[in-house]
């Protein structure tokens, strides 16, 4: 009887080494879902138990959490007095689409408190748009594209909100740049698809100052700000909860300088704070970055991932607060083999589940590890290089 059962458990084994070997040669992508299977189940599982105890945290919509932890964008107010609706240089006119019209190089446009529905484009060089008040543009856009579209030079806009901006093709803009340099300083772009959209044959620059960027983002295709051909410079600005797979800010070009800003995810379902696709000069210094715990993709900074296109290649990432809380995997830092040797210093990191470390920075397992607030507030340290602070 002993011997029948040894011949038994032999004659099974074989067998079933035999079913094995056969799944394995004939049908792989079998064999390779029931490998998967458990360990699915026990990476599922794992990740649940950290979507539960962020749970705990998470008790707040986005905008809840944005108005708790944000003070509410201002315009800078109408000193003028003046009960006007447009003028441009001074003269008054009786619509914004003949203001427009009438622009040429180097004219003024001031636009006064109120609500904007009809979008306009820009062909002249040197033009400067004002907001006096609070002035909104929203839910339109010219040749479904943005509510402005610039063809110009050297285009400024100043004070202005822009909002709730859709298109058919799931890529409008505030903004869409198809001329050469643009700045804008402190305006406030939201619920849209894109803040600014650049898609230029004319390489120029992009700056950004004073400004804030919130809920923006459409499919992974839209982005708070993306450049295909121009420098991108910002500085004391705000990136809050870029949304729906997009990344806060992107740019093809070669250089990207970002100083005194905060990018967060909040718990959006954004993908990166930083993409620089093609490689070029990266500088993040003294900000505030922070991946939330239900960001889509665990990289928080990505470089040259779609093909390096420039000689010279640059990252400089220092004296910031970088708050890596994505509740799997976080990365800081992913890069394409390209010969350079990334400068990461000085900074206070906050990254869970991660073992990627650099020299001459600070890491921590958790907030209070590091003695920071917790989730959804942000350090305070960050408003010594921001002006105003813009946390509560």
């Amino acid at each position: 009887m002993k011997t029948k059962l040894v011949n038994y458990f032999v004659y099974v084994g074989v067998a079933s080494h035999l079913l094995l070997l056969i799944i394995i040669i004939w049908q792989p992508r079998l064999f390779g879902k029931l490998v998967s299977m458990p360990m699915n189940y026990y990476y599922s599982k794992s990740a649940q138990l950290e979507i539960d105890n962020y749970s705990k945290l998470i008790t707040l919509s986005i905008e809840e959490q944005i108005d708790k932890v944000f003070f509410p964008w201002q315009p800078k107010p109408n000193l003028s007095n003046k009960k006007q609706t447009v003028q441009v240089n001074g003269v008054s006119f009786s619509s914004l689409k003949l203001a427009v019209k009438s622009l040429k190089s180097g004219d003024e446009l001031q636009i006064y408190d109120g609500i904007y529905t009809k979008p306009f484009k820009i062909n002249e060089d040197n033009i400067t748009i004002i907001g006096y008040g609070h002035v909104v543009f929203e839910k339109s856009a010219y040749d479904g594209k943005a509510f402005v579209v610039s063809k110009g030079e050297n285009l400024t806009i100043k004070n202005i909100e822009c909002r709730f901006i859709a298109v058919k093709d799931k890529n409008g803009a505030c903004i869409r740049q198809e001329g050469k340099n643009i700045t804008l300083d402190h305006v406030y772009f939201h619920h849209s698809e894109n803040g600014i959209l650049e898609k230029s044959k004319r390489p120029g620059n992009i700056y950004i100052f004073d400004s804030r960027f919130e809920l923006l983002g459409k499919n992974g295709k839209a982005h708070g700000v993306y450049s295909s051909t121009a420098n991108l410079y910002i500085n004391n600005s705000l990136f809050i909860a870029t949304k729906s797979e997009g990344h806060a800010i992107k740019n093809r070009a070669e250089k990207t300088f970002i100083s005194n800003s905060l990018i967060t995810s909040l718990s959006s379902d954004d993908s990166r704070l930083i993409d620089i696709p093609n490689g070029g000069v990266l500088s993040v210094e003294r900000s505030l970055l922070h991946q939330g715990p239900l960001s889509v993709n665990g990289q928080a900074i990505a470089f040259g991932m779609e093909g390096v296109r420039y000689e010279k290649n640059e990252i400089n990432i220092t004296n910031n607060i970088i708050l890596l809380e994505r509740i799997k995997k976080n990365t800081l830092l992913v890069t394409a083999e390209v010969d350079m040797t990334p400068i990461i210093e000085g900074n206070i990191v906050v990254n869970t589940n991660s073992n990627q470390q650099y020299k001459n920075n600070s890491f921590y397992q958790s907030r209070s590890e590091a003695a920071l607030s917790e989730y959804p507030s942000f350090p305070k340290e960050i408003c010594q290089f921001m002006n105003p602070c813009p946390l509560i």
